[in-house]
């Protein structure tokens, strides 16, 4: 039998904001590609398109592929690109290493190539979906990767500058790499502190939805809402998300299938 956790999670602000219908998504994470696991990908696409008819997209938030492989990649990306609806793609630690020939630059624009000319072909970058304004985060180290994320000051620069520009809109952000503390301190975003510092000179962003852990945790701190979803494992977990942006409301659903 199908094990299915339900988490639901209500926040309020008092702002005016338009109004907008609430956004369907699913969250995958983690799913560390290889030649010898890229069935269970299939799975998934093959069972999310049978039973899901109403998901605005879908978005993969890094450690798409387990090392920076483009053939990998290429695999990971024909199989993803058969999703019946919008697919979104985040770069994690594992992703790229620039001396193994797949940098960010050729990555983004591979995505992009396979997935349609809606996908920017930049790591960090912007998409609306029902008076939403997602804003996809990046920093991911390609010269050294190791399994702590940085964000550059021109990341910083860029995000201050996007939530100024959607002030009036709800925002939620999207990165591989968590901004709550984790089990081991090499995991965590290096300049996090300034990185919150940041988020607490705008008053527009609801939820930040990550991945990198491993691990299925919320936590609501300093009127956002971080979650956190379960690595992907063989088609094992996955998370449905809904916003409704006029309250805020963020609802999820932790999909379980390891009991069939």
């Amino acid at each position: 039998m199908k094990k299915l956790l339900i988490l639901a999670t209500i926040f309020f602000c008092v702002n005016s904001f338009a109004k907008a219908e609430n956004v369907k998504f699913i969250q995958v994470t983690d799913v560390h590609l290889t030649q010898n696991n890229a069935l269970y990908l299939e799975d998934f696409v093959s069972d999310i398109n049978t039973k899901y008819h109403d998901l605005d997209f879908v978005i993969f938030t890094g450690d798409n592929i387990d090392q920076a492989n483009q053939n990998d990649l290429e695999t990971f990306l024909s199989i993803v690109k058969k999703i019946k609806t919008r697919k979104y793609v985040v770069i994690g630690n594992h992703d790229v290493f620039k001396s193994k020939n797949l940098d960010k630059n050729l990555y983004m624009q591979l995505v992009r190539k396979n997935l349609g000319a809606y996908h920017s072909s930049k790591p960090n970058y912007v998409f609306k979906c029902k008076g939403v304004v997602f804003v996809v985060m990046d920093g991911v180290k390609e010269l050294i990767p190791g399994p702590g994320g940085y964000f550059k000051q021109a990341e910083f620069d860029w995000l201050d500058k996007t939530l100024t520009k959607y002030k009036k809109d709800r925002v939620v952000i999207i990165q591989h790499f968590p901004l709550l503390d984790g089990k081991a301190r090499r995991n965590e975003v290096y300049n996090k502190q300034e990185y919150l510092d940041l988020l607490k000179k705008h008053n527009n962003v609801i939820s930040v939805i990550s991945g990198h852990y491993h691990e299925n945790r919320e936590e609501f701190k300093d009127n956002i809402y971080h979650v956190l979803t379960m690595k992907f494992v063989n088609n094992t977990y996955y998370k449905i998300i809904e916003i409704d942006p006029d309250l805020p409301m963020v609802y999820t659903q932790l999909i379980d299938n390891s009991e069939n």
